[in-house]
């Protein structure tokens, strides 16, 4: 019980402990991922406004169905000075949903230096998501 009460004294120091902890655990999680052989280290291009992903995978999805091999990988082509909206329509539990995750994570995945579930991505830098 001793430690209890001296426990607020040292909070800011093992609280920076975990913190830097959850990070190196994300970084371990990443490097984990990028080498499995069906990642592609993406393309991020700061100077174009695209997102351009051939055959990707949502990253969930993928690992739940294992090597079963359902997923059907999705191409997606987004740009600014093309295609910049895609109005996406289907039954219920169609994939609807999963499609417009499977995109947002693998920006996102390439936004932070991680490999992505693609045979080939080119990213633009994105500032946000959204859908509806």
């Amino acid at each position: 019980l001793f430690w209890y009460s001296h426990f607020s004294e040292h909070y800011h120091p093992v609280s920076k402990a975990i913190g830097h902890l959850a990070t190196i655990d994300c970084l371990f999680s990443l490097a984990q991922v990028a080498k499995q052989g069906d990642y592609c280290r993406p393309t991020v291009q700061d100077n174009r406004r695209e997102i351009i992903i051939k055959d990707g995978r949502h990253p969930v999805i993928d690992v739940l169905l294992g090597e079963q091999d359902q997923y059907v990988p999705n191409t997606t082509n987004l740009s600014g000075d093309g295609e910049r909206v895609m109005i996406i329509t289907g039954p219920n539990m169609g994939g609807k949903s999963s499609y417009i995750r499977q995109v947002a994570l693998i920006t996102v995945m390439a936004q932070i230096g991680s490999y992505v579930p693609a045979e080939e991505s080119t990213i633009g830098v994105v500032d946000g998501i959204f859908t509806r």
